[in-house]
């Protein structure tokens, strides 16, 4: 019954994807008229990303340590943020588990939506930055070593091994929430980096769900007599 009700409020969910990507890639046209995608800035985040995918498919599976260390751990993180006691961790190069007192939604799929790398990378780059300025190439390199490592992985684990954390509240229901997050925290990171203001992408968001359902519901009434 539970997984019926999530697959039908994933399902209502859909057009709100469509409202995310929409709103994302219209940030993203923005900001290639302003060329500010030719930033250093930028540039080091691409070409970071670009190093990440060239050494996915040249050392992918020897990384697969790496991925699962950061994934148990992030299960970990988000259950103590539950007040979950954590019992083990076991983490392997074949996969890993973390054993909680107790478990939920964010527990469970929060790997799959939180890129744990990157977290830790914005989060040196904050304190360095309190200590003395910081230069923008090494740092907006890693900020796209640790998003293409995030997104590489992530689809790894979820095309190539059955998860049990996605059975857990039905495939359909989880790959619609991680990628709502996921797509949600990209468009948070367009606004952490200055290239939209909170308000107009909270707005541009807004009218592009409002247009996402409105499609919907007009396309139903050309169906349905």
């Amino acid at each position: 019954m539970k997984k019926a009700l999530l697959f039908l409020l994933a399902l209502a969910g859909v057009p709100f994807v469509w409202a995310c990507v929409r709103a994302l890639l219209n940030s993203l046209a923005a900001g290639l008229t302003e060329d500010s995608f030719f930033a250093p800035g930028c540039v080091a985040f691409l070409a970071g990303a670009a190093a990440m995918v060239a050494l996915y498919f040249w050392k992918g599976r020897e990384l697969s340590i790496v991925y699962v260390f950061g994934h148990e751990m992030t299960h970990a993180l988000v259950g103590l943020c539950f007040f979950a006691r954590i019992h083990s961790v076991n983490i392997r190069e074949t996969g890993g588990f973390v054993e909680l007192s107790k478990s939920n939604l964010f527990i469970t799929l929060a790997p799959y939506c939180v890129p744990f790398y990157l977290f830790i990378v914005i989060g040196v780059h904050a304190l360095a930055t309190c200590i003395a300025p910081q230069p923008v190439w090494p740092w907006y390199a890693a900020f796209g070593v640790t998003t293409a490592f995030h997104i590489l992985y992530t689809l790894d684990a979820l095309l190539t091994v059955a998860q049990p954390d996605v059975r857990a509240y039905g495939r359909f229901f989880s790959y619609w929430f991680i990628l709502v997050v996921n797509l949600l925290f990209a468009l948070l990171a367009l606004v952490a980096i200055g290239h939209v203001s909170f308000c107009g992408q909270a707005h541009a968001l807004r009218v592009q769900t409002v247009d996402a359902y409105v499609a919907v519901v007009d396309l139903a009434r050309r169906l349905i007599p």
